[in-house]
């Protein structure tokens, strides 16, 4: 009988052929470098110009959307008497509306700042009493003629103006009052922003 060539031995060794697999996120080979990044950043340059076109566009429009104010006004006329060694000072001012809508009236303050840089506030002699004021100090009743008293939760119309006036008291004598740096009065309105007059 003829020999059957024996086939060699089974190797003890598996064959290991290069895989062509391409690794999947889960199973990254370990020797794939971790310490800096696969890609690079864009180049710098078209980022900065991109950069510099937002904020273009941003500013123009914040400019172009920014909100106007609702209403604009002017002290008129400031009368002072001494009361004690306190001043009460009567101030008629006019006040304008500058939108399609009425305005109301919040609050009304002031501010005094005195020569030597001392500042002083007081809120508004509410409106049923600035008559009493103006009867005990006659001299008030300049700020009168063609205003009326001005108050809190008062409506200016849709464009229209309102003259008025009002009476504040400050623990200043009338020579430091009459020699003042500054008087500011501040009207708050509803849902506007405060508008603020200056003498």
């Amino acid at each position: 009988m003829p020999d059957i060539p024996s086939s060699p031995p089974p190797s003890s060794q598996p064959n290991r052929q290069p895989s062509s697999v391409v690794p999947d996120a889960g199973h990254v080979p370990m020797s794939e470098e971790f310490d800096r990044a696969k890609w690079t950043l864009p180049p710098l340059v078209p980022i900065l110009i991109a950069l510099a076109a937002v904020a273009i566009v941003v500013a123009v429009v914040t400019f172009t959307t920014r909100a106007k104010p609702a209403a604009a006004g002017a002290i008129t006329k400031v009368v002072s008497v001494d009361e004690q060694g306190n001043t009460m000072v009567a101030v008629q001012l006019k006040v304008d509306n500058k939108i399609e809508k009425q305005i109301w009236i919040k609050d009304i303050s002031s501010e005094l700042e005195t020569a030597d840089g001392r500042k002083y506030t007081d809120h508004a002699a509410p409106a049923v009493d600035v008559g009493r004021y103006l009867d005990a100090f006659p001299p008030l009743r300049a700020v009168q003629p063609g205003a009326e008293p001005l108050k809190e939760e008062l409506t200016v119309p849709a464009g229209g103006s309102y003259t008025g006036y009002t009476v504040f008291a400050y623990p200043v004598s009338k020579e430091a009052f009459d020699a003042h740096k500054s008087l500011a009065v501040r009207i708050e309105l509803y849902d506007q922003a405060s508008l603020v007059m200056k003498q």
